[in-house]
Formats: structure tokens, C-alpha cells, sequence
């Protein structure tokens, strides 16, 4: 399926009609599958992720698509995904999800050209957010906390 994408490319100009496809239901469905192969906890770590950005504020511009996709990304480097690691794997995808944000890319796991972030990074809001990549490890909600104090951009 596609759905309806920002409506700014990188120069800044306006269209109308801008769709992106959606990958989210392959996603949902390779993250079960990982976790049915190996009683994982990769679906458990995503609602909790789901949850905590849900729950803060300055968090809840993160998607479960692009938490999805961090998680697979981070299935590819990481093998250990038993219950037992679980707090283990949120650090770890807390951790990613700064190292993404920092560098304004979080690639579709699906779709390896496809950057999730590009509505972010193209938004002229990303630096209107209070963004900072200097931001502790232990509060990455700062990456992402609204400077209520700043004006909007143009």
C-alpha cells in the first residue's frame, strides 16, 4: 500500500499529491517471524518502545514504523533476542535510535534506500525541535524535545 508522504521535497517545494509505500505490513510480519523462530522478545521491546514514546511528549514523533525498523536493523547485528535480554535489547535500540537520529537516516529495513527519517530531516521542524546531538545516551528524548521557546522556521 502507499500512503500520503510530507509534502516538501529537499528544496523546499510543495506537492500535492506525494505518496511513499508503505512497508508496515511486511515489517509487522518479519518481526513475528523472527520472534516465533526463536521465542524472541523483539515484539515485546517494540510495545515497550511504543509505550514510552506513547507516554512523553517529546518522543511521540517516532512511529511504530520507524521503531519497527530500528528493531529489525538491530536483529541483523545482534543475535541474542531471548526474554532474558530484553532490557538489554531496549538500551541497545535506545542507543540506535540516538546513533539514527544524529545522523538523520534511519534506512527501511525492506528498502535499504528508503531513509524513514526523510519527513524528519526535510521538515525545516527538525531543528525547530531542539534537536542535539550531543544529548546523553540516558535522555534521548532531548534528541527529539520541542524548543517551545523558538519560533517556528519558514
Amino acid at each position: 500500500p502507499v500512503v500520503p508522504s510530507e509534502n516538501t521535497d529537499p528544496g523546499g517545494a510543495r506537492h500535492e499529491n506525494l505518496w511513499r509505500q508503505s512497508f508496515r505490513v511486511p515489517e509487522t510480519a518479519r518481526l513475528r517471524a523472527l520472534d516465533q523462530e526463536d521465542g524472541g522478545c523483539r515484539c515485546a521491546c517494540l510495545k515497550l518502545a511504543k509505550a514510552v514514546c506513547k507516554l512523553n511528549p517529546s518522543l511521540n514523533r517516532l512511529n511504530a514504523s520507524q521503531l519497527t525498523n530500528a528493531i529489525l536493523l538491530l536483529c541483523e547485528k545482534e543475535g541474542d533476542w531471548t526474554q532474558e535480554a530484553l532490557a538489554d535489547r531496549f538500551l541497545q535500540l535506545q542507543r540506535a535510535l540516538v546513533g539514527h537520529l544524529e545522523a538523520g537516516r534511519l534506512p527501511c529495513a525492506l528498502s535499504p534506500k528508503v531513509n524513514l527519517f526523510c519527513e524528519l530531516t526535510l521538515n525545516r521542524k527538525w531543528t525547530s525541535w531542539g534537536i542535539r546531538s550531543t544529548a546523553p545516551l540516558s535522555e534521548p528524548e532531548e534528541l527529539l524535545r520541542t524548543a517551545v521557546a523558538q519560533p517556528p522556521h519558514p
